[in-house]
C-alpha cells in the first residue's frame, strides 16, 4: 500500500495513469493532497512536482487509487478500463478512457474520451466536451458550451445554458430544458427531444427523411417573448419532438 500526503498551494492538480481499477476522489481538508493506492505494480509511484501530483506505473497494471483532494482540484485521468468515480466538486476534469465509466459530481470544465465506458455527472460550471463510442451520456446542468457525440449511446441533458452541439448515430438525444442562443442536433437513427422556456421564439431549421416532427403550440403570447434560440436538427429516420417547458 502506497500512502502520500503532500501540502500544495492554491492551483493543485492531480494526474492518474493506470491500466485498470478504480480511481476515487473524495473531499478532504484544505492545503493538502492525500493519495492511497493498492497495487502490486513495484513501479507505480506518487510523485510531485510544485502542485502537480502524479500517480502512475510503468508496468500498466492493476491500481485502485483513492485521492482526498482540497476543494476545486484539477483532476486528469488516463485508463483503458479503470471506473472513475469523482464525489466531490472539482476544477477541471480530463478522463480518456477505453472501457471504464466515469461518474463526477460537479465540475469547473469537463473533458471526456471513452470508447465503451459511460459519462455521468450532476453539472459542468463551464465547457463541456464528450465523445464516446456505445457509452452514454448524461449530465445534469452545463453553464456555457456543451459538445456531446456518441455513436450508440443515449445522451441526455438535463439543462444547457449556452451553445449546444449533440450527435448520435442511432441513439436517442434528450434535452429537458434548452436556454442558450444556438443549438444543433445530428442523428442517424435515434430520435431527439428538446424542451423549451416560455417566452422563447424558435428559429427552427430541422429535416428527416422518414421520422416525424412534432412542434409546440403556437399559440401567441400577450408578452413580448424574452429570447429567440437558433435550432438545427438533421435526421434520417428518429423524430424530432419540441415541448415548451416550464
Amino acid at each position: 500500500m502506497i500512502d502520500h500526503e503532500f501540502p500544495v498551494g492554491d492551483s493543485p492538480s492531480v494526474t492518474i495513469g493506470t491500466r485498470s481499477g478504480r480511481i476515487r476522489v473524495e473531499a478532504g481538508d484544505p492545503g493538502v493532497v492525500r493519495i492511497l493506492v493498492d497495487t502490486r505494480d513495484s513501479t507505480f509511484e506518487v510523485t510531485r512536482r510544485g502542485d502537480a501530483i502524479l500517480a502512475s506505473g510503468e508496468r500498466g497494471g492493476r491500481a485502485d487509487v483513492t485521492v482526498h483532494a482540497p476543494p476545486m482540484i484539477d483532476v486528469e485521468v488516463s485508463t483503458a478500463s479503470a471506473d472513475v468515480d469523482v464525489v466531490t466538486p472539482v476544477g477541471r476534469l480530463e478522463i480518456a478512457s477505453a472501457s471504464g465509466d466515469l461518474v463526477f459530481d460537479t465540475a469547473t470544465r469537463l473533458q471526456a474520451k471513452s470508447a465503451s465506458g459511460t459519462v455521468r455527472g450532476n453539472g459542468v460550471e463551464g465547457e463541456a466536451r464528450c465523445v464516446t463510442a456505445s457509452g452514454d451520456i448524461r449530465i445534469g446542468i452545463v453553464g456555457q458550451r456543451a459538445d456531446l457525440s456518441t455513436a450508440s449511446g443515449e445522451i441526455v441533458l438535463e439543462q444547457c445554458d449556452g451553445a449546444l452541439s449533440v450527435a448520435s448515430l442511432s441513439g436517442d438525444i434528450r434535452v429537458e430544458r434548452y436556454t442558450g442562443l444556438d443549438l444543433n442536433a445530428k442523428s442517424m437513427s435515434g430520435g431527439v427531444r428538446i424542451g423549451i422556456p416560455p417566452r422563447t421564439r424558435l428559429d427552427l431549421d430541422a429535416s428527416t427523411l422518414s421520422g416525424k416532427i412534432s412542434l409546440p403550440s403556437s399559440v401567441l403570447s400577450p408578452e413580448p417573448p424574452e429570447r429567440e434560440i437558433s435550432v438545427k436538427v438533421r435526421l434520417v429516420s428518429g423524430n424530432l419532438r419540441i415541448d415548451r417547458v416550464d
